[in-house]
């Protein structure tokens, strides 16, 4: 698999995923070679919440490695959990996967999740 494949296979996914609402502007995908690359991209929900998306991912192994990773789900201007993995919590013991919830950035552990399960925690607040 080539990142190509990867960056393809995802907007692929966002765009036919009738949960996701709608992907803002374009999704920037660039590849620093064959395999390694950045994925940016910010869907929009119906109403006006939004998911940003940063991957930096390689596909060298011949399935995709999120290596670093941060979703961010945004409600009226108010962030309502991030997750990411980021080694600045050491202390967590899924370092370095982690969630920060609410606007006072409470921390929590958390394994890397998959983009499903982000979507489907998502479709729960937007039933609130």
């Amino acid at each position: 698999m080539t990142i190509d494949d990867y960056f393809s296979a995802l907007e692929r996914g966002l765009r036919q995923n009738l949960r996701a609402g709608k992907i803002a502007d374009a999704v920037t995908c660039l590849a620093s070679d064959d395999y390694n690359g950045l994925l940016r991209c910010r869907v929009i929900f119906w109403d006006d919440s939004c998911l940003d998306i940063y991957e930096v991912v390689s596909t060298e192994l011949g399935y995709p490695v999120r290596v670093h990773y941060a979703y961010t789900f945004l409600r009226q201007g108010q962030r309502i959990f991030r997750y990411d993995n980021a080694p600045h919590h050491p202390e967590i013991i899924t370092h370095p996967h982690h969630k920060h919830l609410g606007a006072n950035d409470r921390l929590a552990p958390a394994e890397q999740p998959t983009l499903s399960q982000i979507l489907a925690e998502i479709e729960t607040w937007l039933g609130k």
